[in-house]
């Protein structure tokens, strides 16, 4: 089976909690599907302002996550984002400091669905559990149910 090459990067965010990531070194997409300037030509853009880069610029969601991304130098990142409100797509150039805050909203806002989930879970397992034991102590419950 053949791997992607990748590195490993330490990102520290300013809590003090630390990531590391694999940073995959994939060749930069063909021409036709993502325009790509020359570096000899045209200066990066500027790196965007905070919270600029979570948010939808159409519809105005903050549910705008990166669906790929790749190193733009030494110091820049280009993130490809999409909006699951209204399927905007662009691609970004942001710093390392963006980066790691996508990254930790990221980490929370899975750590918050994982939360939600094992609520929701426990809470219709509980339900469950009591339908049945009212549907045995009333005797509903029958061999042939079986």
């Amino acid at each position: 089976m053949d791997q992607e090459p990748f590195k490993i990067e330490l990102f520290v965010f300013p809590d003090g909690t630390s990531v590391e990531m694999m940073v995959f070194d994939r060749p930069r997409r063909a021409a036709a599907s993502r325009p790509v300037a020359p570096s000899c030509c045209a200066p990066p853009p500027p790196p965007l302002e905070p919270r600029q880069d979570q948010a939808c610029p159409v519809c105005g969601s903050g549910l705008v996550y990166p669906e790929d991304w790749e190193r733009s130098g030494t110091a820049r990142w280009t993130l490809h984002l999409r909006c699951p409100e209204c399927e905007t797509r662009r691609a970004v150039t942001v710093g390392r400091a963006a980066v790691e805050r996508i990254n930790r909203s990221l980490h929370e806002a899975a750590r918050t669905l994982a939360r939600e989930t094992e609520r929701l879970t426990r809470r219709n397992f509980e339900e469950e559990a009591e339908r049945i034991a009212d549907a045995l102590r009333r005797d509903l419950i029958l061999p042939m149910d079986f």
